[in-house]
C-alpha cells in the first residue's frame, strides 16, 4: 500500500472533519399572528419576543415584565409612540443577562439591557428584539424551516450575491426595491407580517387616491390604523421577483422610505442579514 503525499492526506482529513462536523442547531422561531416570536431568557425567565428589524429599540410589555419579575429602573425612562399616534411613557426595566438559544444578547458589549415598556397589545408576544440588539450580529433567518442563527459578524458576501443596504438612524436598514417599474426604498421590516406603501410610495407610483382598492384595518403598536389593498404588476428586490402582488397601501407619510418591506416578502426565502456589511442575501433553505 502507498503511503498517502501529506498534501493530499491533509486536504482528505480536511474533507472527513468538515463532513462530520454537526450542523449548528440554530434558535427556534415560531409563527405566531404573522409574527416571527424567538425565545429569550430575560435573568432565567422565558419569554416570546417578535424578532423585529423595524423597531430601532428592543421592548417589553407591561404584563411581560410583571410576570417575569423584571426590575424598574428608578432613574431611566422612555417616551414611546405607536403608529396610531399613542404616546407613553414608563421606567425602563434591567436585564441582567439575555439569552436567545446559546447567544448572549446586549445593547452594549459586556452589559445587560435596558428595556423601554409599553401598555400596548402586541399580538400575545411578550415583546420586540429590535435593532439595538440585533445589530451586533449576522442574521441567518430561515422562516420555512422555523430556525434563526445569530452569529459575530463576518466579511462582505460577494458583491453579485447581495442587496446593498443604506443604514437608518444606526439601527433600522433600508434596502432598494422596484415596484412596477419605480425604484423605492424599503424598509427591511421583520416584524410586519405584510409589506405596506406609504404616502411617500404612493405618490412616486401616482397612486395618491387608489379609491377602487378594498378597505382593511391594520393591528398596529397603539391601535388600530385603516389601509387598502393594491395589486401590482411585479416587485423586485435583487434577484427575487414576485408577479401580480398584492400589498397593502396606507396615505401615512414617511420622508426616509417608501415601503415597509414585510414576512410576505422575506419570508419566501432563507435571508442573511448583516448590519455590519450592510448586505443582505436570499439563499436556499436548509442548512
Amino acid at each position: 500500500m502507498r503511503p498517502i503525499p501529506i498534501t493530499r492526506r491533509a486536504a482528505l482529513l480536511g474533507t472527513l472533519t468538515a463532513a462530520a462536523a454537526p450542523v449548528e442547531p440554530g434558535i427556534a422561531l415560531e409563527r405566531v399572528n404573522g409574527h416571527c416570536l424567538v425565545s429569550v431568557l430575560l435573568d432565567g425567565h422565558l419569554a416570546r419576543m417578535v424578532l423585529d428589524t423595524g423597531a430601532g429599540v428592543s421592548i417589553v410589555t407591561r404584563g411581560a415584565a410583571a410576570r417575569l419579575g423584571l426590575p424598574a429602573d428608578p432613574w431611566v425612562s422612555s417616551t414611546l409612540r405607536g403608529a396610531s399616534g399613542l404616546l407613553e411613557r414608563h421606567a425602563n426595566v434591567d436585564v441582567g443577562v439575555a439569552r436567545a438559544g446559546a447567544v448572549r444578547l446586549f445593547q452594549q458589549p459586556g452589559r445587560g439591557l435596558s428595556l423601554p415598556v409599553t401598555s400596548s397589545d402586541l399580538g400575545g408576544a411578550d415583546g420586540l428584539l429590535g435593532g439595538d440588539v440585533l445589530q451586533h450580529y449576522d442574521i441567518d433567518l430561515d422562516i420555512p424551516n422555523a430556525r434563526l442563527l445569530l452569529g459575530a459578524p463576518g466579511p462582505a458576501p460577494p458583491a453579485s450575491e447581495t442587496v446593498h443596504l443604506q443604514l437608518l438612524r444606526r439601527t433600522l436598514l433600508l434596502a432598494p426595491v422596484t415596484l412596477d417599474g419605480h425604484a423605492l426604498l424599503a424598509l427591511v421590516d421583520t416584524g410586519a407580517g405584510a409589506s405596506i406603501l406609504n404616502a411617500r410610495g404612493l405618490y412616486r407610483l401616482g397612486l395618491l387616491a387608489p379609491q377602487d382598492d378594498k378597505v382593511v384595518t391594520l393591528q398596529t403598536v397603539g391601535g388600530i390604523a385603516p389601509a387598502r389593498l393594491h395589486r401590482f404588476t411585479e416587485f423586485r428586490i435583487g434577484k427575487l421577483s414576485i408577479a401580480k402582488p398584492t400589498l397593502i397601501t396606507q396615505t401615512v407619510p414617511n420622508a426616509a422610505y417608501d415601503l415597509v418591506l414585510g414576512l410576505d416578502v422575506l419570508a419566501r426565502q432563507r435571508l442573511r442579514l448583516s448590519y455590519a456589511t450592510l448586505t443582505l442575501q436570499f439563499a436556499a433553505t436548509g442548512p
